[in-house]
Protein backbone atom coordinates (compact mmCIF):
# COMPACT_ATOMS: atom_id res chain seq x y z
CA UNK A 1 0.00 0.00 0.00
CA UNK A 2 1.42 3.49 -0.83
CA UNK A 3 2.93 5.27 2.14
CA UNK A 4 0.52 8.16 1.95
CA UNK A 5 -2.38 5.71 2.41
CA UNK A 6 -0.85 3.49 5.09
CA UNK A 7 -1.58 6.09 7.74
CA UNK A 8 -4.76 7.15 9.51
CA UNK A 9 -7.19 4.52 8.25
CA UNK A 10 -8.05 3.09 11.68
CA UNK A 11 -9.08 6.33 13.30
CA UNK A 12 -11.08 8.24 10.77
CA UNK A 13 -12.31 11.59 11.96
CA UNK A 14 -10.57 11.65 15.34
CA UNK A 15 -8.95 14.98 16.25
CA UNK A 16 -6.70 13.44 18.88
CA UNK A 17 -3.66 15.40 17.73
CA UNK A 18 -2.90 18.26 15.41
CA UNK A 19 0.85 17.71 15.58
CA UNK A 20 2.87 14.63 16.39
CA UNK A 21 6.24 13.01 16.12
CA UNK A 22 5.85 12.56 12.35
CA UNK A 23 5.24 16.28 11.95
CA UNK A 24 1.72 15.71 10.60
CA UNK A 25 -0.30 18.90 10.97
CA UNK A 26 -3.96 19.16 10.09
CA UNK A 27 -4.68 22.25 8.05
CA UNK A 28 -6.27 25.35 9.49
CA UNK A 29 -9.94 25.76 8.62
CA UNK A 30 -10.54 22.02 8.22
CA UNK A 31 -14.07 21.05 7.21
CA UNK A 32 -16.16 18.34 8.79
CA UNK A 33 -15.79 14.95 7.23
CA UNK A 34 -16.44 11.28 7.89
CA UNK A 35 -14.99 8.08 6.51
CA UNK A 36 -17.25 8.05 3.46
CA UNK A 37 -15.90 11.45 2.40
CA UNK A 38 -12.25 10.43 2.64
CA UNK A 39 -10.45 8.91 -0.36
CA UNK A 40 -11.34 5.25 -0.75
CA UNK A 41 -8.53 3.06 0.64
CA UNK A 42 -7.08 0.26 -1.53
CA UNK A 43 -9.05 -2.42 0.32
CA UNK A 44 -12.31 -0.79 -0.85
CA UNK A 45 -11.35 -0.63 -4.53
CA UNK A 46 -12.93 -3.90 -5.59
CA UNK A 47 -15.28 -2.94 -8.43
CA UNK A 48 -14.16 -4.77 -11.58
CA UNK A 49 -15.24 -4.42 -15.21
CA UNK A 50 -18.14 -6.84 -14.81
CA UNK A 51 -19.58 -4.76 -11.99
CA UNK A 52 -19.48 -1.54 -14.03
CA UNK A 53 -20.88 -3.31 -17.07
CA UNK A 54 -23.73 -4.73 -14.97
CA UNK A 55 -24.26 -1.36 -13.26
CA UNK A 56 -25.15 0.45 -16.48
CA UNK A 57 -26.91 -2.57 -17.91
CA UNK A 58 -29.21 -2.61 -14.89
CA UNK A 59 -29.72 1.16 -14.68
CA UNK A 60 -31.63 1.00 -17.95
CA UNK A 61 -33.80 -2.00 -17.11
CA UNK A 62 -36.58 -0.08 -15.39
CA UNK A 63 -40.23 0.73 -16.23
CA UNK A 64 -39.44 4.29 -17.32
CA UNK A 65 -36.80 3.11 -19.82
CA UNK A 66 -39.00 0.21 -20.96
CA UNK A 67 -41.79 2.68 -21.71
CA UNK A 68 -39.53 5.07 -23.65
CA UNK A 69 -40.55 3.39 -26.90
CA UNK A 70 -44.16 4.38 -26.26
CA UNK A 71 -43.09 8.00 -25.83
CA UNK A 72 -41.22 7.99 -29.13
CA UNK A 73 -44.05 6.32 -31.03
CA UNK A 74 -46.48 8.88 -29.61
CA UNK A 75 -44.53 11.68 -31.33
CA UNK A 76 -44.67 9.96 -34.70
CA UNK A 77 -41.47 7.90 -34.80
CA UNK A 78 -41.16 4.28 -35.90
CA UNK A 79 -39.74 1.64 -33.60
CA UNK A 80 -36.45 1.52 -35.52
CA UNK A 81 -36.02 5.26 -35.09
CA UNK A 82 -35.75 4.49 -31.38
CA UNK A 83 -32.93 2.04 -32.13
CA UNK A 84 -31.01 4.73 -33.99
CA UNK A 85 -31.63 7.25 -31.22
CA UNK A 86 -30.40 4.71 -28.66
CA UNK A 87 -27.14 4.16 -30.55
CA UNK A 88 -26.45 7.88 -31.01
CA UNK A 89 -27.36 8.74 -27.43
CA UNK A 90 -25.31 5.84 -26.07
CA UNK A 91 -22.23 6.96 -27.99
CA UNK A 92 -22.43 10.46 -26.50
CA UNK A 93 -23.15 9.10 -23.02
CA UNK A 94 -20.15 6.77 -23.21
CA UNK A 95 -17.79 9.66 -23.91
CA UNK A 96 -19.17 11.70 -21.00
CA UNK A 97 -19.07 8.75 -18.60
CA UNK A 98 -15.42 8.04 -19.39
CA UNK A 99 -14.48 11.72 -19.09
CA UNK A 100 -16.23 12.12 -15.74
CA UNK A 101 -14.83 8.87 -14.33
CA UNK A 102 -11.13 9.49 -14.77
CA UNK A 103 -10.63 11.98 -11.93
CA UNK A 104 -12.45 9.76 -9.44
CA UNK A 105 -10.46 6.63 -10.34
CA UNK A 106 -7.22 8.60 -10.12
CA UNK A 107 -7.94 10.28 -6.77
CA UNK A 108 -10.61 7.91 -5.35
CA UNK A 109 -12.99 10.59 -4.11
CA UNK A 110 -16.78 10.70 -4.44
CA UNK A 111 -18.97 13.36 -5.97
CA UNK A 112 -19.50 15.52 -2.83
CA UNK A 113 -15.73 16.02 -2.55
CA UNK A 114 -14.91 15.85 -6.26
CA UNK A 115 -17.25 18.71 -7.15
CA UNK A 116 -15.53 20.99 -4.60
CA UNK A 117 -12.62 21.43 -7.01
CA UNK A 118 -14.81 23.23 -9.54
CA UNK A 119 -17.54 24.62 -7.28
CA UNK A 120 -15.60 25.57 -4.16
CA UNK A 121 -15.69 23.89 -0.78
CA UNK A 122 -18.84 25.80 0.21
CA UNK A 123 -20.44 26.26 -3.20
CA UNK A 124 -20.47 22.51 -3.77
CA UNK A 125 -23.43 22.27 -1.40
CA UNK A 126 -25.72 23.94 -3.95
CA UNK A 127 -25.05 21.37 -6.66
CA UNK A 128 -25.16 18.49 -4.20
CA UNK A 129 -28.58 19.68 -3.03
CA UNK A 130 -29.92 19.99 -6.59
CA UNK A 131 -29.01 16.38 -7.33
CA UNK A 132 -30.26 15.05 -3.98
CA UNK A 133 -33.72 16.61 -4.31
CA UNK A 134 -34.28 15.14 -7.77
CA UNK A 135 -33.03 11.71 -6.68
CA UNK A 136 -35.30 11.56 -3.63
CA UNK A 137 -38.38 12.36 -5.74
CA UNK A 138 -37.40 9.78 -8.34
CA UNK A 139 -36.77 7.21 -5.62
CA UNK A 140 -40.34 7.74 -4.45
CA UNK A 141 -41.87 7.42 -7.92
CA UNK A 142 -39.79 4.33 -8.75
CA UNK A 143 -40.97 2.78 -5.47
CA UNK A 144 -44.55 3.40 -6.58
CA UNK A 145 -43.79 1.60 -9.86
CA UNK A 146 -42.34 -1.22 -7.78
CA UNK A 147 -45.61 -1.38 -5.88
CA UNK A 148 -47.60 -1.68 -9.09
CA UNK A 149 -45.56 -4.64 -10.31
CA UNK A 150 -45.75 -6.13 -6.80
CA UNK A 151 -49.54 -6.26 -7.22
CA UNK A 152 -49.06 -8.53 -10.24
CA UNK A 153 -46.54 -10.63 -8.32
CA UNK A 154 -48.95 -11.09 -5.40
CA UNK A 155 -51.86 -11.86 -7.74
CA UNK A 156 -49.82 -14.61 -9.37
CA UNK A 157 -49.07 -16.17 -5.97
CA UNK A 158 -52.37 -15.72 -4.11
CA UNK A 159 -54.79 -15.59 -7.02
CA UNK A 160 -57.55 -13.13 -7.76
CA UNK A 161 -58.38 -12.83 -4.10
CA UNK A 162 -55.45 -10.40 -3.78
CA UNK A 163 -56.37 -8.67 -7.03
CA UNK A 164 -59.92 -8.10 -5.78
CA UNK A 165 -59.07 -6.61 -2.39
CA UNK A 166 -61.89 -4.12 -1.66
CA UNK A 167 -60.95 -0.50 -2.11
CA UNK A 168 -61.71 1.73 0.87
CA UNK A 169 -59.96 4.84 -0.42
CA UNK A 170 -61.69 7.69 -2.26
CA UNK A 171 -60.86 8.39 -5.90
CA UNK A 172 -59.13 11.60 -4.80
CA UNK A 173 -56.48 9.49 -3.03
CA UNK A 174 -54.98 8.57 -6.40
CA UNK A 175 -54.40 4.96 -5.31
CA UNK A 176 -56.45 1.91 -4.35
CA UNK A 177 -56.20 -0.03 -1.10
CA UNK A 178 -54.62 -2.95 -2.96
CA UNK A 179 -51.96 -0.83 -4.63
CA UNK A 180 -51.23 1.01 -1.38
CA UNK A 181 -50.64 -2.33 0.32
CA UNK A 182 -48.40 -3.39 -2.56
CA UNK A 183 -46.48 -0.12 -2.32
CA UNK A 184 -45.60 -0.73 1.30
CA UNK A 185 -44.81 -4.40 0.65
CA UNK A 186 -42.29 -3.37 -1.99
CA UNK A 187 -41.01 -0.58 0.25
CA UNK A 188 -40.37 -3.08 3.06
CA UNK A 189 -38.62 -5.53 0.73
CA UNK A 190 -36.50 -2.66 -0.57
CA UNK A 191 -35.48 -1.32 2.82
CA UNK A 192 -32.80 -3.92 3.71
CA UNK A 193 -30.88 -2.99 0.54
CA UNK A 194 -30.54 0.54 1.90
CA UNK A 195 -28.26 -0.83 4.61
CA UNK A 196 -25.74 -2.07 2.03
CA UNK A 197 -22.68 0.10 1.40
CA UNK A 198 -21.83 0.85 -2.26
CA UNK A 199 -18.55 -1.03 -2.05
CA UNK A 200 -20.62 -4.22 -1.46
CA UNK A 201 -23.63 -3.30 -3.59
CA UNK A 202 -21.75 -4.21 -6.77
CA UNK A 203 -22.75 -7.88 -6.47
CA UNK A 204 -26.47 -7.07 -6.71
CA UNK A 205 -25.99 -5.36 -10.07
CA UNK A 206 -24.64 -8.59 -11.53
CA UNK A 207 -27.55 -10.61 -10.10
CA UNK A 208 -30.10 -8.18 -11.48
CA UNK A 209 -28.41 -7.99 -14.89
CA UNK A 210 -28.69 -11.75 -15.32
CA UNK A 211 -32.14 -12.40 -13.84
CA UNK A 212 -33.97 -9.38 -15.28
CA UNK A 213 -32.55 -9.94 -18.77
CA UNK A 214 -33.72 -13.56 -18.72
CA UNK A 215 -37.17 -12.53 -17.43
CA UNK A 216 -37.68 -9.85 -20.12
CA UNK A 217 -36.57 -12.17 -22.90
CA UNK A 218 -38.84 -14.85 -21.46
CA UNK A 219 -41.90 -12.61 -21.82
CA UNK A 220 -40.80 -11.63 -25.33
CA UNK A 221 -40.43 -15.32 -26.22
CA UNK A 222 -43.92 -16.06 -24.94
CA UNK A 223 -45.39 -13.14 -26.91
CA UNK A 224 -43.69 -14.31 -30.12
CA UNK A 225 -44.90 -17.88 -29.58
CA UNK A 226 -48.46 -16.76 -28.84
CA UNK A 227 -48.36 -14.56 -31.96
CA UNK A 228 -47.58 -17.48 -34.23
CA UNK A 229 -43.80 -17.16 -34.11
CA UNK A 230 -43.54 -13.56 -35.32
CA UNK A 231 -42.90 -10.17 -33.76
CA UNK A 232 -45.86 -8.66 -35.58
CA UNK A 233 -45.68 -5.60 -37.81
CA UNK A 234 -45.01 -3.08 -35.02
CA UNK A 235 -48.41 -1.49 -35.39
CA UNK A 236 -49.94 -0.41 -32.13
CA UNK A 237 -53.43 0.48 -31.00
CA UNK A 238 -52.08 3.85 -29.87
CA UNK A 239 -52.38 5.30 -33.37
CA UNK A 240 -50.15 8.18 -34.37
CA UNK A 241 -49.37 9.54 -37.82
CA UNK A 242 -45.90 8.41 -38.93
CA UNK A 243 -43.50 11.23 -39.75
CA UNK A 244 -41.12 11.25 -42.68
CA UNK A 245 -38.61 13.48 -44.41
CA UNK A 246 -37.75 16.80 -42.82
CA UNK A 247 -40.56 16.35 -40.29
CA UNK A 248 -38.40 13.70 -38.58
CA UNK A 249 -35.56 16.06 -37.68
CA UNK A 250 -36.75 17.54 -34.41
CA UNK A 251 -38.56 14.42 -33.16
CA UNK A 252 -35.33 12.45 -33.70
CA UNK A 253 -33.37 15.09 -31.82
CA UNK A 254 -35.96 14.88 -29.06
CA UNK A 255 -35.57 11.08 -29.04
CA UNK A 256 -31.77 11.26 -28.68
CA UNK A 257 -32.19 13.83 -25.92
CA UNK A 258 -34.66 11.52 -24.11
CA UNK A 259 -32.27 8.57 -24.34
CA UNK A 260 -29.41 10.60 -22.85
CA UNK A 261 -31.55 12.41 -20.29
CA UNK A 262 -32.49 9.17 -18.56
CA UNK A 263 -28.89 8.76 -17.37
CA UNK A 264 -28.17 12.42 -16.58
CA UNK A 265 -28.31 11.95 -12.78
CA UNK A 266 -25.95 8.98 -12.94
CA UNK A 267 -23.49 10.96 -15.07
CA UNK A 268 -23.24 13.61 -12.37
CA UNK A 269 -22.57 11.13 -9.61
CA UNK A 270 -20.20 9.02 -11.65
CA UNK A 271 -17.40 9.63 -9.11
CA UNK A 272 -19.50 7.92 -6.43
CA UNK A 273 -19.00 4.55 -8.13
CA UNK A 274 -15.76 5.18 -10.03
CA UNK A 275 -13.95 5.78 -6.72
CA UNK A 276 -14.32 2.07 -5.91
CA UNK A 277 -12.77 0.89 -9.19
CA UNK A 278 -9.83 -1.49 -9.09
CA UNK A 279 -8.19 0.20 -12.07
CA UNK A 280 -8.95 2.78 -14.73
CA UNK A 281 -9.44 0.18 -17.45
CA UNK A 282 -12.21 -1.38 -15.35
CA UNK A 283 -14.34 1.78 -15.62
CA UNK A 284 -13.90 2.66 -19.30
CA UNK A 285 -14.92 0.19 -22.02
CA UNK A 286 -17.09 -1.82 -19.60
CA UNK A 287 -19.36 1.15 -18.93
CA UNK A 288 -19.47 2.09 -22.60
CA UNK A 289 -20.60 -1.38 -23.64
CA UNK A 290 -23.05 -1.48 -20.74
CA UNK A 291 -24.68 1.76 -21.85
CA UNK A 292 -24.84 0.85 -25.54
CA UNK A 293 -26.15 -2.68 -25.07
CA UNK A 294 -28.69 -1.74 -22.41
CA UNK A 295 -30.14 1.27 -24.25
CA UNK A 296 -30.60 -0.59 -27.53
CA UNK A 297 -31.75 -3.78 -25.82
CA UNK A 298 -34.42 -2.22 -23.61
CA UNK A 299 -35.73 -0.16 -26.53
CA UNK A 300 -36.06 -3.32 -28.61
CA UNK A 301 -37.59 -5.37 -25.79
CA UNK A 302 -40.21 -2.73 -25.07
CA UNK A 303 -41.30 -2.17 -28.67
CA UNK A 304 -41.01 -5.82 -29.80
CA UNK A 305 -42.85 -7.30 -26.82
CA UNK A 306 -45.65 -4.77 -27.13
CA UNK A 307 -45.89 -5.40 -30.89
CA UNK A 308 -46.21 -9.17 -30.55
CA UNK A 309 -48.56 -8.92 -27.55
CA UNK A 310 -50.79 -6.41 -29.33
CA UNK A 311 -51.88 -9.00 -31.87
CA UNK A 312 -52.49 -11.52 -29.08
CA UNK A 313 -54.25 -9.32 -26.52
CA UNK A 314 -55.93 -6.88 -28.90
CA UNK A 315 -54.47 -3.82 -27.21
CA UNK A 316 -51.04 -2.23 -26.79
CA UNK A 317 -49.86 -2.33 -23.18
CA UNK A 318 -46.72 -0.26 -22.61
CA UNK A 319 -46.64 -0.45 -18.82
CA UNK A 320 -45.22 -3.82 -17.81
CA UNK A 321 -47.73 -4.27 -14.96
CA UNK A 322 -50.65 -3.62 -17.35
CA UNK A 323 -49.17 -6.13 -19.82
CA UNK A 324 -48.65 -8.81 -17.19
CA UNK A 325 -52.12 -8.26 -15.75
CA UNK A 326 -53.65 -8.55 -19.23
CA UNK A 327 -51.81 -11.83 -19.79
CA UNK A 328 -53.23 -13.19 -16.52
CA UNK A 329 -56.71 -11.99 -17.45
CA UNK A 330 -56.70 -13.84 -20.76
CA UNK A 331 -54.58 -16.90 -19.96
CA UNK A 332 -55.40 -17.59 -16.33
CA UNK A 333 -53.76 -20.90 -15.45
CA UNK A 334 -51.09 -22.35 -13.21
CA UNK A 335 -48.53 -21.94 -15.99
CA UNK A 336 -49.48 -18.33 -16.67
CA UNK A 337 -49.38 -17.51 -12.97
CA UNK A 338 -45.96 -19.07 -12.54
CA UNK A 339 -44.64 -17.24 -15.60
CA UNK A 340 -45.93 -13.87 -14.45
CA UNK A 341 -44.54 -14.41 -10.94
CA UNK A 342 -41.13 -15.08 -12.50
CA UNK A 343 -41.38 -12.10 -14.86
CA UNK A 344 -42.79 -9.65 -12.32
CA UNK A 345 -40.12 -10.59 -9.78
CA UNK A 346 -37.54 -9.77 -12.44
CA UNK A 347 -39.01 -6.30 -12.87
CA UNK A 348 -39.31 -5.86 -9.09
CA UNK A 349 -35.62 -6.71 -8.84
CA UNK A 350 -34.89 -4.28 -11.68
CA UNK A 351 -36.68 -1.42 -9.94
CA UNK A 352 -35.16 -2.22 -6.55
CA UNK A 353 -31.56 -2.29 -7.78
CA UNK A 354 -32.07 0.69 -10.08
CA UNK A 355 -33.42 2.63 -7.12
CA UNK A 356 -30.41 1.62 -5.05
CA UNK A 357 -27.85 2.44 -7.72
CA UNK A 358 -29.20 5.60 -9.33
CA UNK A 359 -31.25 7.17 -6.53
CA UNK A 360 -30.54 6.11 -2.95
CA UNK A 361 -26.77 5.73 -3.44
CA UNK A 362 -26.39 9.28 -4.84
CA UNK A 363 -28.70 10.63 -2.14
CA UNK A 364 -26.63 8.87 0.53
CA UNK A 365 -23.43 10.31 -0.89
CA UNK A 366 -24.97 13.77 -1.32
CA UNK A 367 -26.40 13.93 2.20
CA UNK A 368 -23.04 12.79 3.55
CA UNK A 369 -21.45 15.77 1.82
CA UNK A 370 -24.08 18.14 3.23
CA UNK A 371 -24.28 16.73 6.78
CA UNK A 372 -21.08 14.75 7.46
CA UNK A 373 -21.47 15.09 11.23
CA UNK A 374 -24.69 13.10 11.28
CA UNK A 375 -24.96 11.14 8.05
CA UNK A 376 -22.91 8.48 6.31
CA UNK A 377 -23.74 7.02 2.89
CA UNK A 378 -25.75 4.19 4.45
CA UNK A 379 -27.62 6.52 6.80
CA UNK A 380 -28.40 8.79 3.84
CA UNK A 381 -29.73 5.84 1.85
CA UNK A 382 -32.00 4.86 4.74
CA UNK A 383 -33.25 8.43 5.10
CA UNK A 384 -34.02 8.53 1.37
CA UNK A 385 -36.16 5.40 1.72
CA UNK A 386 -37.94 6.74 4.80
CA UNK A 387 -38.86 9.94 2.96
CA UNK A 388 -40.32 8.11 -0.05
CA UNK A 389 -43.83 7.40 1.37
CA UNK A 390 -44.03 10.93 2.75
CA UNK A 391 -43.90 12.30 -0.80
CA UNK A 392 -47.08 10.33 -1.68
CA UNK A 393 -45.75 9.53 -5.18
CA UNK A 394 -49.10 8.11 -6.33
CA UNK A 395 -50.56 11.61 -5.97
CA UNK A 396 -47.68 13.09 -7.97
CA UNK A 397 -48.20 10.57 -10.78
CA UNK A 398 -52.01 10.61 -10.73
CA UNK A 399 -52.72 14.32 -10.46
CA UNK A 400 -49.63 16.28 -11.44
CA UNK A 401 -48.74 15.63 -15.06
CA UNK A 402 -47.42 19.18 -15.35
CA UNK A 403 -45.19 18.61 -12.32
CA UNK A 404 -43.78 15.43 -13.87
CA UNK A 405 -43.11 17.36 -17.07
CA UNK A 406 -41.23 19.96 -15.11
CA UNK A 407 -39.39 17.26 -13.20
CA UNK A 408 -38.34 15.81 -16.53
CA UNK A 409 -36.43 19.02 -17.15
CA UNK A 410 -33.89 18.09 -14.48
CA UNK A 411 -31.34 17.42 -17.21
CA UNK A 412 -30.96 21.14 -17.90
CA UNK A 413 -30.17 21.68 -14.22
CA UNK A 414 -27.71 18.80 -13.97
CA UNK A 415 -25.77 18.85 -17.22
CA UNK A 416 -24.08 22.23 -16.69
CA UNK A 417 -22.71 20.77 -13.44
CA UNK A 418 -21.36 17.77 -15.32
CA UNK A 419 -19.83 20.03 -17.98
CA UNK A 420 -18.04 22.18 -15.42
CA UNK A 421 -16.63 19.11 -13.67
CA UNK A 422 -15.28 17.69 -16.94
CA UNK A 423 -13.83 20.98 -18.20
CA UNK A 424 -12.31 21.73 -14.80
CA UNK A 425 -10.53 18.37 -14.61
CA UNK A 426 -9.38 17.93 -18.22
CA UNK A 427 -8.70 21.51 -19.35
CA UNK A 428 -8.39 23.90 -16.42
CA UNK A 429 -6.40 21.75 -13.94
CA UNK A 430 -5.08 19.27 -16.48
CA UNK A 431 -5.92 16.37 -14.21
CA UNK A 432 -4.28 17.73 -11.05
CA UNK A 433 -6.06 17.83 -7.68
CA UNK A 434 -4.47 18.58 -4.33
CA UNK A 435 -6.66 16.26 -2.28
CA UNK A 436 -6.01 17.67 1.25
CA UNK A 437 -7.14 21.12 0.05
CA UNK A 438 -10.56 19.67 -0.84
CA UNK A 439 -11.17 19.31 2.91
CA UNK A 440 -10.05 22.82 3.88
CA UNK A 441 -11.79 26.19 3.92
CA UNK A 442 -8.78 28.47 4.13
CA UNK A 443 -7.68 31.52 2.10
CA UNK A 444 -4.48 29.66 1.26
CA UNK A 445 -6.31 26.65 -0.22
CA UNK A 446 -6.94 26.57 -3.99
CA UNK A 447 -10.61 25.54 -3.70
CA UNK A 448 -11.77 28.26 -1.33
CA UNK A 449 -12.15 30.89 -4.08
CA UNK A 450 -14.50 33.63 -2.82
CA UNK A 451 -15.76 32.61 0.63
CA UNK A 452 -15.84 29.00 -0.49
CA UNK A 453 -17.69 29.68 -3.77
CA UNK A 454 -16.26 29.51 -7.28
CA UNK A 455 -18.22 32.27 -8.97
CA UNK A 456 -17.01 31.07 -12.37
CA UNK A 457 -18.92 27.80 -12.00
CA UNK A 458 -21.95 29.55 -10.52
CA UNK A 459 -22.13 31.82 -13.57
CA UNK A 460 -21.62 28.87 -15.92
CA UNK A 461 -24.35 26.84 -14.22
CA UNK A 462 -26.83 29.72 -14.38
CA UNK A 463 -25.97 30.30 -18.05
CA UNK A 464 -26.42 26.62 -18.93
CA UNK A 465 -29.79 26.42 -17.16
CA UNK A 466 -31.12 29.75 -18.44
CA UNK A 467 -30.15 28.92 -22.02
CA UNK A 468 -32.68 26.08 -22.25
CA UNK A 469 -35.02 26.04 -19.25
CA UNK A 470 -37.44 28.51 -20.82
CA UNK A 471 -38.55 25.67 -23.09
CA UNK A 472 -40.15 23.91 -20.11
CA UNK A 473 -43.11 26.25 -20.49
CA UNK A 474 -43.61 24.89 -24.00
CA UNK A 475 -43.97 21.37 -22.62
CA UNK A 476 -46.66 22.56 -20.22
CA UNK A 477 -48.45 24.85 -22.68
CA UNK A 478 -47.42 24.53 -26.36
CA UNK A 479 -48.74 28.00 -27.17
CA UNK A 480 -46.90 29.81 -24.38
CA UNK A 481 -43.48 30.06 -26.08
CA UNK A 482 -42.09 30.34 -29.60
CA UNK A 483 -41.19 27.30 -31.69
CA UNK A 484 -37.48 28.13 -31.38
CA UNK A 485 -37.73 27.95 -27.60
CA UNK A 486 -39.45 24.56 -27.72
CA UNK A 487 -36.83 23.24 -30.14
CA UNK A 488 -34.01 24.43 -27.90
CA UNK A 489 -35.58 22.52 -25.04
CA UNK A 490 -35.62 19.38 -27.19
CA UNK A 491 -31.84 19.83 -27.32
CA UNK A 492 -31.75 20.54 -23.59
CA UNK A 493 -29.19 17.86 -22.71
CA UNK A 494 -26.63 18.95 -25.31
CA UNK A 495 -27.25 22.69 -25.15
CA UNK A 496 -27.19 23.00 -21.35
CA UNK A 497 -24.02 20.90 -21.22
CA UNK A 498 -22.31 22.83 -24.01
CA UNK A 499 -23.27 26.27 -22.71
CA UNK A 500 -22.25 25.49 -19.13
CA UNK A 501 -18.91 24.02 -20.22
CA UNK A 502 -18.15 26.85 -22.65
CA UNK A 503 -18.91 29.64 -20.18
CA UNK A 504 -16.84 27.93 -17.48
CA UNK A 505 -13.87 27.44 -19.82
CA UNK A 506 -13.92 31.07 -21.02
CA UNK A 507 -14.20 32.45 -17.48
CA UNK A 508 -11.25 30.29 -16.38
CA UNK A 509 -9.19 31.61 -19.30
CA UNK A 510 -9.96 35.17 -18.27
CA UNK A 511 -9.73 34.50 -14.54
CA UNK A 512 -7.50 31.44 -14.02
CA UNK A 513 -8.22 29.58 -10.78
CA UNK A 514 -5.36 28.31 -8.58
CA UNK A 515 -4.39 24.65 -8.81
CA UNK A 516 -2.13 24.31 -5.77
CA UNK A 517 -2.11 25.81 -2.26
CA UNK A 518 -0.58 29.24 -1.75
CA UNK A 519 3.20 29.05 -1.70
CA UNK A 520 3.34 26.01 -4.00
CA UNK A 521 4.50 27.28 -7.37
CA UNK A 522 5.36 24.68 -9.98
CA UNK A 523 4.47 23.62 -13.50
CA UNK A 524 2.52 20.38 -13.39
CA UNK A 525 2.38 17.81 -16.12
CA UNK A 526 -0.99 16.28 -16.96
CA UNK A 527 -2.12 14.26 -13.91
CA UNK A 528 1.25 14.64 -12.22
CA UNK A 529 -0.47 14.84 -8.83
CA UNK A 530 -2.22 11.53 -9.55
CA UNK A 531 1.04 9.66 -9.11
CA UNK A 532 0.63 10.14 -5.33
CA UNK A 533 -3.18 10.22 -5.51
CA UNK A 534 -3.30 13.96 -4.88
CA UNK A 535 -0.83 14.18 -1.99
CA UNK A 536 2.59 15.81 -1.84
CA UNK A 537 5.46 13.55 -0.78
CA UNK A 538 5.30 14.71 2.84
CA UNK A 539 1.50 14.33 3.05
CA UNK A 540 -0.90 11.47 3.68
CA UNK A 541 -4.52 10.92 4.66
CA UNK A 542 -3.29 11.93 8.11
CA UNK A 543 -2.95 15.45 6.70
CA UNK A 544 -6.73 15.44 6.46
CA UNK A 545 -7.54 13.51 9.64
CA UNK A 546 -4.68 14.54 11.92
CA UNK A 547 -4.26 10.92 13.03
CA UNK A 548 -1.43 8.51 12.28
CA UNK A 549 -1.49 4.73 12.13
CA UNK A 550 -1.39 2.98 15.49
CA UNK A 551 -2.58 5.95 17.51
CA UNK A 552 -5.03 5.20 20.27
CA UNK A 553 -8.40 6.91 19.99
CA UNK A 554 -11.37 7.05 22.25
CA UNK A 555 -13.95 4.40 21.42
CA UNK A 556 -17.71 4.46 21.73
CA UNK A 557 -18.33 7.52 19.61
CA UNK A 558 -17.78 8.77 16.12
CA UNK A 559 -15.64 11.88 16.11
CA UNK A 560 -15.32 14.69 13.62
CA UNK A 561 -13.33 17.86 13.19
CA UNK A 562 -15.26 21.06 13.16
CA UNK A 563 -14.20 23.96 11.00
CA UNK A 564 -12.64 25.54 14.08
CA UNK A 565 -10.42 22.61 14.92
CA UNK A 566 -12.51 21.55 17.89
CA UNK A 567 -13.53 18.01 18.68
CA UNK A 568 -17.16 17.05 18.13
CA UNK A 569 -18.82 13.79 19.12
CA UNK A 570 -22.02 12.28 17.81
Amino acid sequence: MPGFLRKARNAVGSPKVLHNEQNIVRAEGALRYNEDLLPSPPEDRKWRWQHYFAYYLTMTFSPSSYNLGATLISIGLAWWHGMIAAVIGSAILTVLVVLNSRGAIKYFIGFPVYVRAAAGVRGASLYILVRAIVAIIYFATQTYYGGRITSVFMRGIFGNGYNNIPNHLPASAGITSRDLLSFFLFWMVQMPVMFIHPKVLRHLFVVKAVYTTIALFGVLGWAISANGGTLGNFDYTTKQARLSGSALVWPMIQAVNAVMGALAPVLINQPDIARYGHSYKDVTWSQGFGILISKVLVMFLGTATTSAATNVLGESYWNVWDLYDAILDKYWSHGARAGMVFASFGMMLAILITNAGSNSLPVGADLTGLFPRWLTIVRGQILCAVLAPLLVPWKIIANAASFLTFLGSYTVFLMPICACMIVDYWSVRRGNFHVPSLYVDSPKAPYTYYKGWNLRMLAAWVAGVAFTVHGVAGSLDPDSVATASKNMYKLGFVLSFSMGGLVYYVLCLIWPPPTLPEGEVRELRFEEMAANEGFFDHESVATITGVVEGEEVESGSTQYYSAHGKEDKV
